[in-house]
């Protein structure tokens, strides 16, 4: 009996989900804008072009309770906010010695990374352009310290006349130039105002009357002159929806689908050996739509 050993062809069945589980593991650390949406993900495989319903909360109101008469029942009248699967992005890499990939691990991780950082920058992006569905919007004026200051202050200010609640968590995301307009004011970066965080040496911003502030390489940029379209936000103002993308039909090769409610993504990759390449083939695709939930949470930060 010939002996069992472990080569390219008995390999390549490890190598989709071994690879998927670090891509999307890397994919969550690479997130910023979309780690802090709101996610809707089920098991339910979809295609692309599908929409699907979100929900959203009705609201509710605090009544007066009068001695001897019944409780005040509320029906919230939920509502639906259409989510199109329209986006299907995909990394490919060809791989020439499967072996090699499968026990070396740092080219294991190097596969995963890359192709997170890829996925990752994809579904930022499309998530940041969603300030062309926004009507609410502050002008960021960095003439001087106090029309910065001016400016957060806004941003802040809208969300409590929305009535936005006080425990919704509120999110930043800007432009390089913005954050450095507030890295140089010694009011944002002082031990008095900041605490034990070295604001100036870590590059990052302390939570800023109520803002975690990050810093996006993917802000969109219109016009001439050109006008940087940052957003303010909280979980509830955009959606991330996600669903596993199906098996495919007739395919020759190996496939994996991870679908983690965590992260909020579902990672499929497919593996096969390429005739035409003489290599073995992989991808990584994901299939993700992208809205705004509410505008009453979300409000865009312009700058020049």
């Amino acid at each position: 009996m010939p002996e069992s050993v472990l080569n390219n062809t008995t390999n390549a069945n490890f190598i989709p989900t071994i690879i998927a589980q670090k891509a999307l593991g890397r994919l969550s650390s690479y997130l910023s804008v979309g780690k802090n949406v709101t996610k809707d993900n089920e098991l339910t495989t979809a295609s692309f072009g599908q929409t699907i319903q979100v929900p959203k909360r009705g609201a509710v109101s605090a009544n007066d309770k009068t001695a001897g008469v019944v409780y005040t029942k509320q029906n919230p009248t939920a509502t639906n906010v259409s989510v199109t699967l329209n986006k299907h992005k995909e990394v490919t890499f060809a791989i020439d010695d499967v072996t090699k990939v499968l026990e070396n691990q740092d080219t294991q991780s190097g596969y995963g990374e890359d192709g997170a950082i890829a996925l990752a920058e994809a579904i930022e992006t499309d998530l940041l352009a969603l300030h062309t569905s926004i009507s609410n919007t502050v002008t960021w004026d960095r003439t001087s310290a106090a029309t910065i200051d001016t400016s957060l202050l806004l941003a802040r200010k809208f969300f409590t006349d929305q009535k936005v609640p006080k425990l919704d968590k509120k999110f930043m995301a800007v432009d390089a130039t913005v954050l450095n307009d507030l890295l140089k004011q010694e009011k944002y970066t002082n031990q008095s105002w900041r605490g034990d965080q070295n604001t100036v040496a870590e590059g990052v911003m302390v939570k800023t009357y109520g803002f975690d502030i990050e810093e996006s390489q993917l802000i969109p940029v219109t016009g001439s002159p050109v006008a940087y379209h940052n957003l303010a936000y909280t979980r509830g103002g955009l959606v991330l929806a996600s669903r596993p993308l199906p098996r495919p039909v007739g395919f020759g090769g190996n496939y994996a689908v991870i679908n983690d409610t965590g992260v909020g993504i579902a990672l499929r990759t497919l593996f096969w050996y390429n005739a035409d390449t003489a290599s073995h083939q992989l991808t990584l695709d994901v299939l993700y739509g992208v809205a705004i939930l509410d505008t009453r949470k979300v409000v865009e930060i312009e700058s020049v």
